[in-house]
């Protein structure tokens, strides 16, 4: 080593002594010393990636990260561990964790062993901290003694920080509150949360998160339940968006036994964690001769929304509305008003809801019926095309889900159907804004909307082509919802969407599985015009382009008959895409009834195609990218390619056809009909393309002629042609 004729590597932990041979090496220059930092967050998600030969998803890579905070030692035991466990597993090509930490005893004896030998008193520092930290320098200085904390402090086992005029004090490792809580005894964990609890019940609660945190040391303590605390921490719970934990608190209070606040907020507690029918079921245990004609109001309310959303049973809630608007208590109520409104909008017809929710308007609403009636007329103007009349609806509906307790359950619905209205306006770049300003902001509380947060990222990812991204989300959510009752409409949007995203990756096999019990899944009329249209691009994914273009313009005409022009729109986008000539003349006329840019892409397009204009296929292709609707730019510009080659302009042709690919790029995964005809070296007919594709699929020649309409003989001769080519 001292002549330089071997390379040594020596590797210390930090966190043991080494003897004077090892630190001579260092001190003398025979080494250098360098010491690692722990990993930062996509360091660590880079080497979680590496180590498991696969992408990670981001939740898993910042759980582990927040867990471990970058030490690779913690790091590898607990990914081999869990992976052993079975609970970080590989989800779709992705890893994914699932559940709670367990710490092993490997990693409990590494983590003990950085701990040290801890007195009485020093040890019950930590294990307060463990089981309620942050916790006020002066609370945990009462609690235990300002000895113990100087010590574990000195120590570096605890770290300090000044917030808001006070001292904070945080365990200086997460895992080290992880090891005590586990290897703790039980009792005494309790007793203690017992006395953190009655310490902290003496200060005011100075955030939300802070009375939570007070309710649970409460729960899991040795001390009696708190039905007062424990219903202040179910609604905030709720409005924080922290259905499990609500729950937990709901149960725990037996807050449906306290009366009729309890039950509602148990019922909507319920109805957040999908257990839509159980919450149904409360309503109808409820004694209505022992409620006032208020509660009475408000529980006919509650019971025409659970049928229509949670239980996606519009008929049935159409009927109960139509016996609670006779019932004297809901004389001139505006939520049974505004619940009008929405289901004249789920059931597809958009002028009814727009002239019942004018009429709630001119009353004086509650805020639960403005945002009702909100959400109503947004589904209404977004699907008509009238996305300037949306935005207005949008802002004073967010900005009372914001501070209304009664309305804040909605404030998904809101922002979703917004983002659907800006997507068929064309205002793509403005969705992502307002999808990414709601993650951001139910990232930033105690719990998450979950499935319906991810649903918002799809659609986005969708629309711009990260088909990858779209689908990781999509396959999950369908698979969750189909477990647990949700809001049925995002089920069948979720259902639409991996459907999609299948068919702009070609996998029609798939897609065509999925699509079997689509109509026996959606009771809304208003999702009839999509549900077809995810049809139509199965049988595009499975080469049936004629069956496409049909399936695209019985969607279409579904949407023009229900006054759905901006739905028809993406309809008749579609059928161009698939290389429907016969779209421009309704397109036009689209152009002066549906809002925003999208409109007029989708026009040149159609234009393009009835003119064999391949310059005007280019350029609607330059328009979507610009939308940001790159699937349709992609098709857009292959069909340019492929019109060009066949005019023999070949100049143009390449440059189309190699745009595509560009737009396309190797990370998006799309495989448009468009894309693969651009891309065949000897081009054949459509209906050559057709049979072909079945042939590939294992359908027989009699099979494929019942399929597409034609004799066996005409099957047999254009497989005949297209073996020639």
């Amino acid at each position: 080593m001292q002549r330089g004729l071997a390379k040594v590597v020596l590797t210390l932990r930090s966190t043991e002594p080494a003897p004077d041979t090892i630190t001579t090496l260092w001190k003398d220059g025979f080494l250098n010393r360098i010491d690692l930092d722990p990993l930062r967050k996509n360091d660590t998600e880079r080497l979680l990636s590496q180590a498991l030969a696969g992408p990670v998803a981001p939740a898993t890579a910042a759980e582990l990260w927040n867990l471990t905070r970058g030490n690779v030692l913690f790091l590898r035991h607990l990914v081999c561990q869990e992976r052993d466990a079975g609970r970080l597993v590989s989800d779709v090509g992705t890893w994914r964790w699932s559940g709670e930490p367990v710490v092993s005893p490997t990693l409990a004896k590494l983590i003990t062993g950085q701990l040290g030998s801890l007195t009485d008193d020093t040890a019950e520092v930590l294990d307060y901290l463990a089981i309620g930290e942050p916790i006020d320098g002066t609370v945990l200085e009462a609690l235990t003694s300002p000895h113990a904390v100087k010590e574990v402090h000195s120590r570096g086992l605890i770290d300090m920080t000044r917030e808001n005029g006070d001292i904070a004090v945080r365990l200086s490792h997460p895992l080290y509150g992880e090891v005590r809580r586990s290897t703790g005894n039980l009792l005494q964990l309790r007793r203690l949360r017992g006395r953190l609890a009655t310490a902290l019940s003496t200060r005011a609660d100075p955030t939300p998160a802070a009375l939570l945190r007070r309710a649970l040391l409460r729960l899991e303590s040795d001390l009696p339940p708190d039905l007062g605390l424990y219903l202040a921490a179910t609604a905030t719970a709720l409005r924080l968006h922290d259905a499990p934990l609500a729950l937990r608190f709901a149960d725990a209070g037996h807050i449906s036994d306290s009366g009729f606040q309890g039950a509602m907020l148990h019922y909507w507690v319920l109805n957040n964690v999908g257990r839509a029918q159980d919450a149904f079921t409360l309503l109808e245990a409820l004694d209505q001769n022992a409620l006032t004609l208020e509660e009475q109001r408000r529980l006919s309310v509650m019971r025409v929304g659970t049928l229509c959303w949670s239980l996606g049973d519009p008929e049935r809630a159409r009927q109960e509305l139509a016996i609670a608007k006779v019932a004297p208590y809901n004389h001139k109520s505006s939520e049974l008003a505004a619940f009008e409104a929405l289901l004249e909008s789920v059931q597809g017809r958009p002028d009814h809801a727009i002239a019942a929710g004018n009429v709630v308007f001119q009353t004086a609403p509650s805020d639960m019926a403005f945002v009702l009636t909100s959400c109503a007329l947004v589904i209404a103007h977004g699907y008509s095309g009238n996305a300037a009349k949306v935005f207005p609806l949008t802002k004073r509906a967010s900005a009372l889900v914001a501070t209304s307790s009664d309305a804040s359950a909605l404030e998904y619905g809101i922002v979703y159907f917004h983002i659907e209205a800006m997507f068929i306006a064309g205002y793509l770049q403005a969705a992502e804004q307002v999808m990414t300003q709601f993650v951001e902001y139910a990232a930033n509380t105690p719990g998450t909307i979950g499935l319906f947060v991810s649903l918002l990222h799809s659609y986005v990812d969708l629309s711009q082509g990260h088909l990858n991204a779209a689908l990781e989300v999509l396959n999950r959510a369908d698979r969750e919802f189909r477990t647990t009752t949700y809001d049925r409409s995002a089920v069948v949007s979720c259902r639409v969407y991996l459907i999609l995203a299948l068919s702009h990756r070609g996998d029609g096999k798939r897609a065509a599985e999925l699509v079997r019990d689509l109509d026996t899944l959606n009771p809304y009329g208003f999702l009839r015009s999509a549900c077809t249209l995810a049809k139509a691009w199965a049988a595009a994914a499975q080469q049936m382009i004629a069956e496409a273009i049909r399936l695209a313009r019985k969607a279409a005409a579904i949407a023009a008959d229900r006054g759905h022009f901006g739905q028809e729109l993406l309809c008749l986008q579609a059928a161009s895409q698939f290389g429907d000539h016969t779209t421009a003349h309704r397109l036009n006329e689209l152009t002066g009834l549906v809002d925003g840019p999208r409109v007029h892409a989708v026009a040149l397009h159609a234009n393009g195609l009835t003119s064999v204009d391949g310059e005007k296929l280019a350029e609607a292709s330059r328009r979507y990218e610009e939308i940001g609707d790159i699937v349709a730019a992609t098709d857009a510009s292959a069909q340019a390619g492929t019109l060009f080659r066949e005019q023999q302009h070949h100049g143009s042709a390449l440059t189309a056809i190699e745009r595509a690919r560009t737009l396309a790029g190797t990370h998006r995964g799309l495989n448009t009909p468009a894309l693969r005809q651009a891309g065949e070296t000897t081009p054949l007919t459509r209906r050559q393309r057709e049979i072909v594709a079945l042939v590939s699929q294992g359908f027989t020649n009699k099979e494929i002629a019942e399929r597409l309409g034609v004799s066996i003989r005409t099957v047999e001769g254009h497989r005949y042609h297209a073996r020639l080519r």
